[in-house]
């Protein structure tokens, strides 16, 4: 691992102490694959020995169960019986959240007599309380299926040792039904490297796709007859003592996790909602990973950070086009629907969006974006940045987060002072410092204060954060309709304008110009930049000033 690069946003060395009371943390990575891919990976020689090896695959069968109005699934529980042979088990299991591949679970799993649930065996577990409201006990009823064959393998390679779990079958809710095909990799021995170097083997050789989505997740969004959602961001919770370096793992898990989300709606329907938001997952990893440099600096960082670049890049002009289109152009030809040169114009955007769209989806099903995926959740898990001594990855993130987010805007208040003589390029590069800022106040939201603080103090800082943040957006609203007027005026170098309908729908367009809407955006930026330097800090203590 190379030395963490001295910065001042580091924190102080000093480290909380491990919890020896907490057992090692379980590593499990899962990928979705086609049933037609299963059986081609089945015929590589890398799984050769171990299909040998391995015992008679199994059936089982699932029954899940929620209340009719679906309150398990509103806290991220499920209970679900499975059937193998005789035998019955009955498990009830709620996720933490997940780990960029990896999952961290309650789960509570004992054998039962019947296909109804045993709730007496959920008492005295974390999950006790929500299984002892009496519309949750009443109420339980079966809601989907999974219906499996399961082979277990066991994968060695030198000191490397993982279990290997396949399932392939169906998820069936009444006349509904959906193919599930999931490879599970559970380490038993070695390193998370190991373990994702073997998952990137099995993606080179099928397209295997990194997975968060349990079975109670496809269950219960097919009952619903759910197709491909739009996911917004996915909170995080980081306490004050956590150190560094997991606040940045369980914060670009998050990211990953709404990446990963996003990408049935992207693949199926290309929606803009689903360009946005995958984006955001990208800007807000890229954006982790910079403000976290000290924590994470080794020689993958930068090699890590490029490829979501390629990403983004990738999806940059769909968004730019969307933006263009419902802002600018549909209201244009919405006003006047009898003019022939705005239908032109209409009609050149929506074949551009439509041919940048198409891209988007290539890319989000390409190998490279696979492996892409695979490789960011092995830095992410097990990285060289993990290794060694690092007092800025192991002090508290509460430390490291009140060093950064003050230098960080001390330098935007500082380079933000004439915004006015600033040129567009420069303009859009602040811009992009501030949303950096704005998502590390989004990151570090819970880092301060603890349980020791009073309500009072906590009331304050919750009021702090959110002027703060109210601050910053309004910043980067102002900033951000700067960047569209540039936008805007280079979008109609995309377009053939030698085409005079087209070149006179241009022309007809109600756009803002950059002389007339650019002063006003620069004096309402400059009022948020003078609310930013003046807002309390809610890293502080609420005591103080």
């Amino acid at each position: 691992m190379t030395s963490p690069v001295a910065d001042p946003e580091a924190p102080p060395s000093a480290s909380p102490a491990p919890d020896p009371a907490l057992p090692p943390r379980e590593v499990e990575l899962k990928l979705e694959l086609a049933p037609a891919d299963w059986k081609r990976l089945a015929r590589h020689p890398m799984l050769a020995a171990a299909l040998a090896a391995a015992p008679k695959a199994k059936r089982m069968e699932a029954t899940y169960f929620d209340t009719p109005d679906g309150r398990l699934r509103a806290k991220g529980v499920s209970l679900r019986i499975r059937r193998t042979g005789a035998a019955r088990v009955q498990t009830a299991k709620a996720a933490s959240g997940p780990s960029g591949g990896l999952f961290d679970r309650v789960e509570i799993e004992a054998p039962v007599a019947g296909d109804a649930p045993n709730l007496a065996l959920i008492e005295g577990t974390p999950l006790a309380p929500l299984f002892a409201k009496r519309k949750v006990r009443a109420g339980l009823e079966p809601v989907f299926a999974v219906s499996v064959r399961r082979r277990t393998l066991a994968i060695t390679d030198g000191g490397f040792v993982a279990e290997m779990v396949v399932d392939e079958g169906t998820v069936n809710a009444g006349e509904r039904t959906e193919p599930v095909c999931e490879v599970e990799l559970e380490l038993r021995a070695g390193g998370g490297a190991d373990l994702f170097a073997f998952a990137r083997r099995i993606a080179e050789a099928v397209p295997a796709r990194l997975g968060f989505r349990t079975k109670a997740d496809r269950g219960f969004a097919l009952a619903a007859g759910e197709g491909p959602r739009v996911v917004k961001k996915i909170e995080v919770a980081l306490a004050p003592a956590v150190t560094a370096g997991e606040a940045f793992q369980r914060i670009a898990r998050a990211c990953l996790a709404q990446l990963v989300a996003n990408e049935q709606a992207l693949r199926e329907l290309g929606a803009p909602g689903a360009v946005h938001q995958s984006r955001v997952a990208l800007r807000r990893l890229r954006a982790a990973i910079a403000l976290f440099k000290p924590v994470v600096e080794d020689e993958r960082r930068r090699a890590v950070s490029a490829e979501l670049k390629w990403m983004a890049n990738a999806l940059g002009d769909a968004r730019d086009l969307d933006v263009q289109i419902a802002t600018v152009v549909e209201p244009m030809h919405a006003a006047h629907p009898d003019d022939a040169d705005l239908a032109r114009l209409a009609a050149a955007f929506a074949a551009r969006r439509d041919a940048a769209s198409a891209q988007a989806r290539e890319a989000s099903t390409s190998a490279r974006y696979r492996l892409m995926l695979i490789d960011t959740a092995a830095w992410i898990e097990a990285g060289a940045w993990r290794a060694g001594e690092n007092p800025v990855r192991d002090a508290s993130v509460s430390a490291f987060a009140a060093r950064l987010l003050k230098k960080r805007r001390k330098r935007i208040v500082r380079e933000g002072a004439d915004l006015a003589a600033l040129d567009p390029e420069s303009r859009h590069e602040l811009r992009i410092e501030v949303k950096k800022l704005r998502y590390a106040v989004e990151f570090f939201e819970t880092a301060f204060g603890g349980e020791d603080e009073g309500k009072k103090a906590s009331r304050k800082r919750v009021r702090r954060h959110a002027e703060m943040l109210s601050r910053l957006e309004a910043l980067q609203e102002d900033l951000g309709a700067l960047n569209d007027l540039a936008v805007a005026h280079r979008m109609e170098a995309l377009f053939d304008t030698s085409d005079e309908s087209l070149a006179r729908g241009f022309a007809k367009l109600e756009r803002p110009d950059a002389a007339e809407a650019g002063p006003e955006h620069i004096a309402s930026a400059r009022k948020a930049l003078a609310g930013l330097a003046k807002a309390r800090p809610f890293w502080a203590s609420p005591e103080e000033g």
